[in-house]
């Protein structure tokens, strides 16, 4: 187990002010709930009767999102949470201000800067976080204050959650509990349940004419229509077949998406669409909830690993099932029977461990070396033919500190390859450990670099990190079906290089080590080698700081057909899947080293032309050479 690298939970918590400065207006909003709904009542007062007060809050509540919803935004709900036993408690009244927290400002900030770039917005929430509200303020925000008029679309599961009298997990209803609660000089005429604008799953701004309709999510839902932003709600709950379409469609039908849902299993196209790295994910966890992440705290379980526990998340470990908590607390788009991996352990790692890189770079071996020249420059460790350069949005992450440009030298490391096709649809990996320290350093990954390139990525990614002596190479793992034979025909063939991994035969005692390089991935082999990564992450002995590798783990899966991979895939053939790279299956290939040489036994490289050790070297070879010929032909004897 790791125990030099500890984390370390945001402090303090939960960070709300007593008073909060709009930074768009710089107006001062009470953030705690009691003075907040006396701040509120004397400034209704103030402004009943005040036109031009009413025209200067009206202008800042268009300037302003937040502003507006901290203070005239009302909502409703039926429980809190007690802040000492963590128990869910009958809420005092269920009509309550809007009173935004930390991880809230983030994403209603996200939602202006992506409407202005066009882009779309996904949520990964646990249950009871406020996400449908907050996407339903937004809407309301734009159909009361957007000087366009614009025309907008919410979408759910079926009618009834989209608009019914009394049902407050509808849409429209929301809209109607803003509306009852917002001062008339700011409410359009007539927008109220049973007012001219107000009909069945429709509402009207006639001072502007935006609008919000609303339509279940059927296969011709959104047909042909034109939205400035299209809410999905519960958009996993989309029965199978319908979800790929509702995407497809809803592209061409809005300028902006906000997709929102709780997870509803591996194969649905919200989970697909969470993981295929084409929107921007906002996650919400209970962890970053004012109430549910009360008293928050840091605990070892029995093999030594950290997880984030709270006073409400013990309770509701206590009361519920290992799946509801997996899927209802812990937003895990998988159920516990099809996953392959023990998600609770990848989903805390990945909490605790998982950070942006220091620094990005570019590399590549220099164009002028050819690949004949290459040999040598490996030979001698000349990591003078690599070339690198920092880019914000180079492939190459890097989570350590860099000694000159460079990992530290004292240290040994392996590389996992996965390698793709290299045509876009999936990425070809490098996963970079440090041995001693059990950490991942580096990930080289990018999904446009076909293997006969990634040869020379790889030998360059290996020139530069290099490692302790005698070897100074990293030791190679890579798997070799489908375009891993090319690479590891180059790598071996090409570049001579010494320190690799060759296939092991399986299901016998005493396996040896076979003549073949590279990994053969079949379904004993695979299943191995997936098995070691998830016992290796349980007991503490990897740190993972990638989060786009950590959450690809969650999404790996027994398939119908026995073998295992990315929920992704589960519509592909065998074929298709074996030409698929991963962060995956190259993070479990860099772990497993058993078949790694020792480093005292790595001692092929040649000393410097000159020194002693040469001269030695050359005396010894020379009498080798007399000593064969008088044997030979020494007819004395």
């Amino acid at each position: 187990m790791i125990a030099a690298i500890k984390p370390k939970l945001k402090e303090p918590f939960p960070n709300t002010p007593r008073y909060w400065e709009c930074p768009k207006t710089g107006l001062l909003v009470p953030k705690r709930e009691q003075e907040n709904i006396e701040w509120r009542e004397k400034l209704l007062r103030e402004a009943e009767n005040d036109t031009i007060l009413q025209a200067d809050l009206l202008a800042a509540c268009k300037e302003s999102l937040l502003y507006w919803i901290n203070a005239f935004g009302w909502t409703y709900h039926q429980f809190d949470v007690d802040s000492v036993t963590g128990q869910r408690i009958e809420s005092v009244s269920p009509h309550v201000p809007m009173i935004t927290w930390e991880r809230q400002d983030e994403l209603f900030n996200k939602f202006e800067e992506h409407l202005k770039l066009g882009k779309d917005i996904l949520i990964d929430k646990c249950r009871d976080m406020g996400a449908s509200w907050c996407a339903v303020f937004f809407m309301h925000w734009l159909w009361l204050f957007h000087p366009k008029g614009p025309q907008l679309l919410e979408l759910s599961r079926t009618e009834p959650y989209v608009d019914e009298t009394g049902n407050m997990k509808a849409l429209f209803q929301k809209h109607d509990k803003i509306n009852e609660w917002l001062p008339e000089w700011m409410r359009p005429p007539d927008c109220l349940p049973g007012g001219k604008y107000r009909t069945k799953m429709h509402m009207l701004n006639i001072l502007t004419g935006a609008c919000i309709d609303g339509e279940a999510t059927t296969e011709h839902a959104a047909s042909g229509d034109r939205r400035l932003v299209a809410l999905l709600d519960e958009f996993a709950k989309v029965k199978p077949g319908i979800g790929a379409k509702m995407r497809s469609a809803t592209r061409d039908v809005a300028y902006m998406r906000i997709v929102n849902s709780t997870p509803a299993g591996a194969g649905t196209e919200y989970a697909k669409w969470k993981k295929d790295g084409t929107i921007t994910v906002f996650t919400l966890d209970f962890w970053d909830h004012p109430q549910k992440g009360a008293g928050r705290y840091l605990a070892q379980d029995d093999r030594g690993n950290w997880q984030i526990r709270s006073p409400w998340f013990d309770h509701e470990v206590s009361v519920r099932s290992p799946r509801e908590v997996a899927q209802e607390i812990l937003h895990q788009d998988i159920e516990s029977g099809d996953t392959f991996f023990t998600i609770e352990n990848f989903h805390r790692h990945r909490a605790l461990y998982a950070c942006d890189p220091y620094v990005r770079f570019t590399i590549d071996l220099k164009k002028s070396i050819s690949n004949d020249d290459v040999r040598d420059y490996i030979r001698r460790r000349d990591c003078s033919a690599a070339q690198w350069r920092q880019s914000k949005d180079g492939p190459l992450r890097v989570w350590t500190h860099l000694f000159c440009g460079r990992p530290d030298q004292s240290k040994s490391y392996q590389f996992g390859i996965d390698i793709s096709k290299g045509q876009g649809a999936s990425n070809s990996v490098v996963s970079i450990r440090c041995r001693e320290t059990g950490e991942k350093i580096a990930e080289w990954r990018d999904a446009n670099t076909p293997p006969y390139d990634m040869a020379r990525i790889v030998a360059a990614l290996a020139l530069w990190c290099g490692g302790a002596l005698p070897a100074r190479l990293p030791f190679l793992k890579w798997e070799t079906n489908g375009p891993g034979w090319d690479f590891g025909r180059i790598i071996v063939g090409q570049f001579n290089y010494p320190y690799y991994y060759r296939h092991k035969q399986t299901g016998v005692v005493n396996g040896k080590v076979t003549a073949k390089y590279g990994w053969h991935n079949n379904p004993t082999t695979k299943n191995e080698l997936l098995m070691n990564y998830d016992r290796v992450m349980a007991h503490g002995e990897y740190i993972n700081h990638s989060d786009f590798a950590l959450e690809e783990a969650l999404y790996y899966i027994h398939y119908p057909d026995g073998s295992i991979g990315p929920a992704l895939l589960v519509e592909e053939n065998s074929s298709a899947r074996k030409t698929h790279g991963d962060c995956v299956m190259a993070d479990a290939l860099s772990l497993d080293d058993s078949e790694a040489p020792k480093i005292d036994q790595v001692n092929d490289i040649p000393p410097p032309p000159g020194s002693p050790d040469w001269r030695y070297k050359q005396r010894m070879k020379a009498k080798m050479r007399g000593r064969r010929y008088r044997e030979r032909y020494d007819f004395r004897r």
